[in-house]
Order: C-alpha cells, then structure tokens, then sequence
C-alpha cells in the first residue's frame, strides 16, 4: 500500500483558469503532489494534453460537468460528459466509464447544487469536503464533514484551482495498492482518503470574484 497525494479538482485555460497545462505539472511537482485530476469545466482537453506530456506526474482524466442541477466532477473519464443532463444520466454516463462521480462545493451557498434529498438517490462516489477556493473554507469543510458522513460517502479534497499559485492548496491523500489510475479509483471508491486542508490564499478568491463578478462568484465555479 502506498499513499499518493493528489489534487483532484484543477481547472486550467481550457475553462477559466489563468494556468497553462505547464503551469499546472510545474507547480503541482513544487507543492510536492504525487498527481492531480484536471477538470475543467465541461470539456476534457486540458486533461488530454496534460496525459500527452508524460510529464512524471500521475493525471487522471477529469471533467467538472455542468448538470441541470448543480456540478459532479467525473474522475477517471476517458470521454467527455456533455453538459445539463440531469445529474442522475451524468452520474449514469460517468459510471459506464468506469469514473467517478464526486459532489464538489455542495454545502456552499452561493453554488447551484444537487438538493440533498436528491443526494440520496444518485449512487455518487464521494464528497469534495474541502475545497481550497471557497470562502470561509474550513465552515463548509465542518458541514461538508456532516454530510459525507450522514451519507456514508468517501472524503476528497481539492483545490479547485484557477491560478497556478494555489494548486495544492487542499489535496486528497489516497492509500492505493500502486499509482495506475484504476488502482486509485478502487482506493477513493473504498474510501481509503485522507484529506489535506489549507484555504487558497484570500488574494486568489479575490481575484475569482473581480474576474466573474460577485453575482457571478462560482456560477461556472
């Protein structure tokens, strides 16, 4: 068994980070990561070239999918999952993948999310519990603590990074039997985490809310 420490919610310019694919294995090798899942929003190009740099690092092909009814991150995809299917067909298309679907931001106001009752009835694989990005993280990380447990679903964490800075602010700890992907996935789906929590620094959510406005603060977050 080993443990690998992998940021599972990136995003880079493919969607709206300001970070290259370059940036993203630079400063994910700095902050001493063993992997990340990129996942942009609603496409999986910046995966792929990450994947075609055979740059060291482990990547896992991810997407953060725009559902009718808030946003899954689809880990360990090798296609795309289009955009407002209801979150119950996405989870369906992730899983005939061979993916996971992981719940991001969920107890976060100011997000479009899946209501909880309706949480109950999607087979997701586990929650984002800590997410480097959102405001008053560690609040949400005690809600979100809550209902991971309430729904008996694995802990993740994750950066959920737009700036090259912050990759690695918050990352999952997963204790698998090797670093293949497949071997990470059954790890997560086992729930065999640890999470690694540290807010992104107030500069960078700063720089998210001037740049979508705050209306708009984590409408395509």
């Amino acid at each position: 068994m080993i443990s690998l420490k992998i940021d599972i919610h990136v995003h880079t310019i493919s969607s709206d980070s300001t970070a290259t694919v370059d940036d993203v294995i630079k400063a994910a090798k700095e902050k001493g990561l063993d992997g990340v899942v990129v996942t942009d929003h609603d496409t999986i190009e910046g995966a792929e070239e990450a994947i075609s740099k055979k740059c060291g690092l482990i990547i896992i092909m991810g997407e953060e999918v725009t559902t009718t009814n808030g946003h899954i991150l689809a880990i360990g995809i090798s296609e795309p999952i289009r955009k407002g299917l209801p979150p119950n067909i996405a989870v369906f298309r992730i899983h005939k993948q061979n993916g996971l679907a992981v719940i991001p931001h969920q107890t976060f106001p100011f997000v479009s999310k899946i209501p909880k009752k309706e949480l109950h009835k999607i087979p997701i694989d586990g929650i984002e519990v800590f997410s480097a990005a959102t405001p008053f993280a560690w609040h949400y990380f005690r809600r979100n603590l809550k209902l991971a447990g309430s729904l008996g679903l694995p802990m993740l964490a994750g950066s959920d990074s737009h700036f090259a800075e912050t990759i690695g602010d918050a990352y999952t700890i997963v204790y698998a039997e090797n670093q293949e992907t497949t071997s990470i996935l059954n790890a997560i789906k086992q729930g065999r985490t640890d999470v690694g929590c540290q807010p992104s620094k107030f500069i960078y959510k700063f720089k998210m809310m001037k740049n979508m406005g705050l209306g708009l603060l984590y409408s395509k977050h």
